[in-house]
């Protein structure tokens, strides 16, 4: 990872409700910008931000995940939430800290 200034510091939360595609939508961000070589899958419990036993079994989000890539000389934070309700501190949580 380079050093960026804070202009080039980009931070966002993904939001939506549950089966929106936030998850899919962060690991295509992540494939396109060559972070990862290739695109994981919830049904195979191979996505980036979905690593908890608990994700993996129920093939939803349930944490927060942080998740940073470059991309035309930027540095993005990308925080990936869960869109189910019973999680939306883990959601609000995303919101104080994005830009």
């Amino acid at each position: 990872m380079n050093d960026y200034p804070s202009a080039a510091l980009r931070s966002f939360a993904v939001l939506g409700h549950a089966s929106a595609g936030k998850t899919m939508l962060t690991e295509a961000m992540l494939a396109t910008s060559g972070r990862i070589g290739r695109m994981g899958s919830i049904a195979a419990g191979t996505t980036v931000s979905d690593y908890h036993a608990s994700e993996k079994q129920h093939q939803i989000s349930v944490h927060c995940t942080l998740l940073h890539t470059e991309w035309m000389g930027k540095k993005f934070n990308v925080l990936d939430t869960p869109g189910y309700s019973d999680f939306i501190s883990e959601g609000l949580g995303a919101l104080r800290v994005g830009d």
